[in-house]
């Protein structure tokens, strides 16, 4: 089986640029941010960008290309604006990813931080997905993560995602990300009880609807509900216990990104990546 993976990249100076950082890093699969994350994307993006980006994908190494959202986006907020602005932002992303024929668009549903009423809160995190769903292209994929709990967050319970699945239209858009720092942070043992984690996931979300996993290790403890990145092996989670999730033989169809600090430069990123290529023997 072939193995898909790799790293978030940056597009700095355009798009075709993350593909000149794959070929570098000799990988995959990347993660890119197509516009400023901390942004509102509410425009679409221009026509014919997705020819410069596919002229330079054509022939190179790179098959699998990850959006990963804007990081403003709640989509239980009770703030009307902010709502529109987080469908439209989603919406733009899944347009380009779609254009590019690319993997998915991976985001954080929100939290209930400013809705003091749960229930509506999922209600309204269901409906606005159902909006940006229906407008969706057919080719495209969106991706809800886990998330690490901090504070009152959707999704550091994969059987919150599950709820909010089940009550989607066009599911067959829809599928998960795992992220191993976030799991981790939200209680999920993945060095002694990997096994009954995985066995969590497919019970409630299926391993066939998970599309993407974010390999990183954790600045911090099991359950800390802190979204604390370290490298490989470097972190609390540890080497032994990220290399067997990587070669876990229910996971290894998955696309596998790194999203580790190393990864500002390119010496690190290269580091980082040929970690994961001697987790391969």
């Amino acid at each position: 089986m072939k193995r898909y993976f790799g790293a978030h990249v940056s597009c700095a100076g355009g798009l075709p640029n993350a593909v000149a950082a794959a070929v570098e890093l000799g990988i995959n699969t990347i993660q890119v941010h197509p516009s400023p994350p901390q942004r509102w994307n509410s425009q679409p993006f221009a026509a014919g960008l997705e020819d410069a980006f596919n002229k330079a994908q054509a022939g190179t190494c790179l098959e699998k290309v990850f959006f990963h959202a804007i990081y403003l986006i709640n989509m239980a907020t009770p703030d009307p604006q902010k709502f529109h602005l987080a469908k439209t932002s989603l919406l733009n992303y899944l347009d380009l990813s779609a254009r590019i024929g690319g993997a998915g668009v991976i985001f954080h549903v929100g939290s209930m931080k400013d809705q003091p009423d749960e229930a509506e809160g999922y209600d309204r995190v269901v409906a606005g997905l159902n909006w940006v769903l229906e407008k969706a292209p057919e080719n495209s994929r969106l991706i809800m993560e886990v998330a690490a709990g901090s504070g009152s967050i959707i999704g550091d319970k994969v059987e919150e995602l599950e709820l909010i699945y089940s009550q989607l239209e066009r599911k067959e858009l829809v599928g998960f990300g795992l992220d191993t720092q976030h799991m981790w942070a939200s209680g999920y043992d993945l060095a002694t009880d990997l096994d009954g984690v995985i066995e969590n996931i497919e019970k409630s979300l299926t391993l066939e609807k998970v599309w993407s996993i974010h390999l990183n290790d954790s600045k911090t403890e099991l359950g800390s509900r802190k979204d604390r990145h370290e490298n490989i092996g470097d972190g609390l989670i540890g080497k032994k216990a990220l290399e067997a999730v990587f070669n876990h033989k229910k996971l290894s169809h998955i696309p596998f990104i790194l999203e580790t600090p190393a990864l500002e430069s390119l010496e690190g990123a290269r580091s980082e990546v040929d970690k994961l290529i001697s987790f391969l023997g």
